[in-house]
């Protein structure tokens, strides 16, 4: 019957558009297929694929792929659509451990010091650090890295300022000679009574030259001072005016002293002190 036939084409022509009905014809062939493309086909891109599953795994891996690709914002981009490029090229990094994660506060930053004695962390510097350290998103290596390097510079910089104080104290124990001591106490006093009892903590803080000019100036104003309130005996170490002078005249009043006798071994040796004595004695305001 008519009907019959129609019906019979429909059946035919739905399983068609699906898979294959059973004892039906199997899946269409790739080659067939890839050819059925024309040029797009010859692509070599489609070299490795062999049948439908190898293209339907290759898609697959095509589109995870394309999930984790970074993609760089346009060169006309907005700035929040840079930003969030950014952000997300940043945050994929991060995720496949490729960069560090800046920690959450400042406080995440375990910043490691030097251990040795005497070492006391400068905690605010240290705070104010990490607060900085954060605002920029400073990976915490980095973070370390440049804190170090920090004390470093530090260290070396404190190294050249002792080294340059021990050379202007060897320079005024040169020129001052047997006074030393004593000049070094009279310009302590001076600085106490001009500068108050903090006065030698302040010139301390000074870069050594200017510190030294300083103690030099101090010196000769408290160099009057210290000979108006000292009692011979009463500062160990402190030579008077006195003391030089008596020193010298027994020297000077000793027949057998070597300093009268050319012929004797230590004449030359007695003679250098004498000359000291009376180079200090000058200094310190005496006359003869």
């Amino acid at each position: 019957m008519p009907e019959e036939g129609i019906a019979q084409g429909a059946g035919s022509q739905g399983a068609g558009a699906g898979s294959a009905p059973p004892g039906g014809s199997s899946a269409p062939d790739w080659n067939t297929f890839r050819g059925s493309l024309g040029d797009l086909g010859k692509d070599k891109a489609f070299e490795p694929i062999k049948d439908f599953q190898g293209l339907a795994k290759s898609f697959v891996d095509a589109q995870k792929l394309v999930g984790a690709s970074i993609r760089l914002p346009k060169k006309d981009a907005k700035p929040e659509e840079r930003q969030k490029a950014i952000g997300d090229i940043l945050g994929k990094l991060r995720n496949e451990g490729i960069i560090e994660t800046p920690p959450g506060n400042p406080d995440g930053y375990q910043i490691k010091f030097p251990e040795k004695e005497g070492f006391k962390p400068n905690e605010p510097l240290i705070n104010s650090f990490k607060a900085a350290a954060h605002k920029i998103g400073l990976q915490p290596s980095h973070a370390q890295a440049l804190f170090d390097w920090y004390l470093n510079f530090q260290a070396e910089a404190q190294r050249q300022e002792d080294e340059e104080f021990q050379k202007t104290k060897s320079g005024l124990k040169k020129e001052y000679g047997g006074l030393y001591v004593r000049k070094m106490e009279a310009a302590r006093r001076a600085t106490a009574k001009y500068l108050g009892q903090d006065g030698d903590e302040l010139i301390s803080e000074l870069p050594p030259k200017a510190g030294a000019r300083l103690i030099k100036a101090f010196a000769e104003i408290g160099d009057p001072l210290l000979e108006e309130e000292m009692v011979a005996g009463e500062i160990p170490g402190v030579v008077t005016k006195d003391e030089l002078k008596t020193q010298i005249q027994t020297m000077i009043n000793d027949p057998k002293h070597p300093l009268n006798d050319i012929s004797h071994a230590g004449h030359k040796d007695a003679v250098d002190k004498y000359n000291k004595l009376m180079r200090d004695f000058v200094r310190a305001g005496g006359r003869m």
